[in-house]
C-alpha cells in the first residue's frame, strides 16, 4: 500500500541530496492505469494534506499527461 511516510522518511534518513523532494505519482485518468485513479477534487485534497504533514513533498505529477486534460482540466493550482 501506498504510505507517504515511508517516503519522507527515506528522503529525510537516506537519501544522498537532503533537499530531495518526493511527488506523488497518480493517474491522470481511470484509463491510465489499471487502478489508482482518483479525481482531481480527491488528489487535490490528498496533496493538501501531504503538503502539510510532510517536509518532503514536492508536488503531484501525472501519467499519461495527454489522459489528463479532460479529467483534470478544472484542477487549480493549490
Amino acid at each position: 500500500a501506498w504510505n507517504f511516510g515511508t517516503w519522507d522518511n527515506w528522503a529525510k534518513t537516506q537519501a544522498i541530496n537532503k533537499n530531495v523532494k518526493v511527488y506523488i505519482g497518480a493517474p491522470a485518468s481511470s484509463t491510465a492505469a489499471g487502478s489508482g485513479y482518483v479525481s482531481a477534487a480527491t488528489l487535490g485534497q490528498i496533496a493538501k494534506e501531504t503538503r502539510a504533514k510532510y517536509s518532503s513533498f514536492g508536488g503531484v505529477m501525472l501519467w499519461d499527461a495527454s489522459q489528463a486534460y479532460g479529467a483534470f482540466s478544472s484542477f487549480t493550482r493549490m
